[in-house]
């Protein structure tokens, strides 16, 4: 049978859950407090913490630009198997962020009334705004950290474990928020509290994976030049989506003052429960987003470009599923999501022609954003920038019109700016496949792989194994090996391939195993893929004779157990066997 989207479907729920949940932790912190503080305190302490939305922003873009470029070089790294660059990569970014961070504390200690004359502009807000916003920049190193720990310990192969940690860290936020500012009558900086205090739980209970030596990472203190070395690749992966939340903390900071005080704080109120929307929105592009570049980076690692495409297709179907949902709620429901707010009756009208249009906004811009991270994974960079410039700076000047000239379109100015973008990657795609027909529609991912690459799956019976294996054995006489070359690979591939359907232990009927094998320059590389019993083939035990031939024949063959999948990575070269494994 064709390669099936089984396994790579499998991870990508496997992490999304971890990403998503991160992404809750990371950024819905702010709509909780929200949502609580409109209802225990009132509507303009919501409009305070809003008002913050720059400063969290900004942190999280100096963990984009650092933490998420090098998580994907890691996981480049990883498919790659070199070991020292993963290392090295994890311990620069260490550094990097406990250096921000720590210097991010300092400020909300000895000077925090410079940032917070910054973001307020409003006199009757300035108090809450102060309230809310010093514990939270006290509290940076906690803020990345979690940013950290969520994404580099999921590459680790622990994404339950980050899912857990952020699970409890929000619930603990939505209760420590209650109790602070309800019966200890802390007020708004009960709220700020309570999410440096889920954050630190979260921290850790994903440190646990590191205590105990799960993790495939090793701290090394390393040279001020592998620093540089390593903070500059970082930083040119991470460049696309640090400047897209450069520019979100832009378009957060200059719309807010657009809306403030050219309509009024009723209209700011308003204009708030929109980005709290947008806030939801983030979650899931952000899940999404953070699970297919992991998976996908692996995969260019790899040189796997059709696994690559399935991870990108789960992508897509589980953003515009989830969106068609929440846009769904908000153009059926609109009141609800305005009370949950505590919305004024007097503003209710407006609020839901608001949320109405930009729910159907905010889904194009996601879509957006997923392109753009693609566009970088596959080194498309000057689109990947385009996008993450115009995706919020459009939207200023057409805003500042709006306000100004047309306040019955002022709603409608995110639409109209996504709109313009969207057309614009669809004409620069058109032209880039014009000049290379290999590449697929819009997403640009090429068809077929660098290399002759057989990629099949095939069930966990020994009627389907047989199957595939008879088609293996032609594919590799079709492919001008030498004779001894394909003995010692049909060998391999024959008793490991029976290994896998007699451990599966696998119930469910539509489970299948994925066998890839590439033929290089270098030599040939066979990647066996289950989700079967861990079971490591190196260094079998007595008896097992068939794995004790397969590691013979094998110039070298690399375990791991990873995203619930075991992962089998053989290499073969022509000429005199010379393997670590015998």
């Amino acid at each position: 049978m064709e390669r099936k989207s089984y396994l790579t479907g499998k991870a990508f729920r496997l992490f999304l859950g971890a990403s998503i949940l991160t992404a809750l932790s990371a950024m819905l912190g702010n709509i909780i407090d929200g949502v609580i503080v409109s209802h225990l305190i009132d509507y303009n302490a919501m409009s305070a913490t809003s008002l913050c939305k720059p400063i969290i922003q900004g942190n999280y873009t100096f963990y984009q630009l650092v933490g998420l470029g090098a998580s994907i070089l890691v996981a480049k790294a990883m498919g790659q198997g070199d070991r020292r660059r993963v290392n090295r990569l994890f311990s620069t970014t260490i550094l990097v962020l406990a250096a921000y961070g720590l210097t991010e504390s300092m400020i909300g200690i000895f000077s925090p009334e410079i940032i917070v004359n910054a973001i307020c502009k409003n006199e009757a807000l300035y108090g809450y705004a102060s309230e809310y916003f010093i514990p939270i920049i006290i509290g940076t190193p906690l803020f990345l950290g979690v940013y950290f720990l969520g994404g580099f310990t999921a590459i680790d192969g622990s994404p339950r474990l980050v899912s857990h940690a952020m699970l409890t860290d929000n619930i603990l936020h939505i209760i420590m928020d209650i109790v602070l500012i309800q019966f200890l009558s802390l007020g708004v900086i009960g709220s700020s509290i309570s999410t440096v205090i889920g954050h630190a739980t979260a921290i850790a209970i994903m440190s646990a994976h590191y205590v105990k030596g799960k993790s495939q990472y090793r701290f090394e203190l390393i040279r001020f030049s592998d620093i540089r070395r390593c903070l500059s690749e970082a930083c040119s992966t991470g460049l696309p989506f640090a400047v897209a939340s450069v520019c979100l903390t832009i378009y957060l900071y200059c719309t807010q003052n657009i809306i403030s005080t050219g309509l009024g704080k009723e209209s700011l109120f308003i204009f708030s429960v929109m980005l709290n929307i947008m806030t939801i929105y983030n979650m899931f592009v952000t899940g999404a987003c953070q699970t297919m570049q992991q998976l996908a980076a692996i995969q260019i690692g790899l040189g796997d470009n059709y696994g690559h495409r399935m991870t990108v297709n789960e992508a897509f179907r589980f953003l515009n599923t989830s969106l068609c949902i929440a846009f769904g709620v908000l153009a059926v429901f609109p009141q609800i999501i305005a009370n949950t707010f505590d919305c004024p009756p007097e503003l209710m009208e407006e609020c839901c022609y608001g949320i109405r249009i930009y729910g159907f906004a905010f889904w194009l811009f996601c879509i957006l954003y997923l392109l753009m991270v693609n566009y970088k994974l596959l080194k498309f960079s000057g689109l990947a920038n385009f996008i993450s410039f115009a995706l919020s700076l459009s939207v200023i000047p057409v805003m500042w019109f709006n306000v100004n000239y047309m306040k019955d379109l002022v709603w409608w100015s995110n639409l109209i700016a996504y709109l313009i973008v969207f057309l614009i990657i669809l004409i620069v795609t058109a032209v880039i496949r014009k000049h290379d027909k290999s590449l697929t529609p819009v997403i640009l991912i090429p068809r077929e792989s660098k290399f002759p690459t057989y990629d099949q799956s095939f069930g966990y019976s020994m009627e389907s194994m047989h199957e595939s294996f008879k088609a293996l054995s032609q594919w590799l006489r079709a492919q001008d090996l030498d004779e001894h070359l394909i003995f010692r690979i049909r060998v391999t591939a024959e008793e490991l391939m029976a290994n896998i359907t007699q451990h599966s232990q696998q119930k469910n009927k539509n489970a299948c195993a994925d066998l890839r094998i590439a033929v290089k320059d270098e030599g040939v590389t066979m990647m066996l893929n289950d989700d079967g019993i861990p079971f490591n083939p190196i260094g079998p035990k007595d008896g097992q004779y068939g794995l004790i031939i397969a590691n013979g024949e094998a110039n070298d063959i690399q375990y791991k157990y990873q995203f619930g999948q075991n992962m089998t990575t053989v290499t073969f070269k022509a000429g005199p066997i010379d393997s670590p494994n015998k």
